[in-house]
């Protein structure tokens, strides 16, 4: 394929994901009026009706600051990467690493 071809096939993409999202986005708004996960044929909507998340801190802001201490974590965190090039002198060509595969993202900008 050229470079003609693939300029016309991302312009063909760009025109369907469009509708695609329109699409996507009217049956988000149907399922969220209907409050329920609908499926037809290999399609799946799900409905989720959101997470509870409590917010304690408000009421516990105002506690008393003993009390608070007792009950705070202390975490501590390592730099592994300054610990082993700094601290133990290993050079970065040395240090054993991951590669993931290349990737392409498609999108309309």
């Amino acid at each position: 394929m050229d470079k003609s071809e693939l300029a016309k096939l991302m312009l063909q993409w760009e025109t369907v994901k469009s509708r695609l999202d329109e699409i996507e986005q009217a049956i988000k708004d149907s399922v969220l009026q209907i409050g329920e996960t609908v499926t037809a044929g290999n399609v799946k909507a799900s409905y989720n009706k959101g997470r509870k998340s409590y917010e304690y801190n408000l009421i516990g802001k105002d506690a008393p600051r003993e009390l608070v201490e007792e009950y705070t974590k202390v975490t501590t965190n390592v730099n592994w990467r300054s610990l082993v090039i700094e601290g133990l002198g290993i050079p970065q060509d040395e240090v054993p690493y991951r590669q993931s595969e290349p990737s392409v993202t498609v999108k309309i900008i």
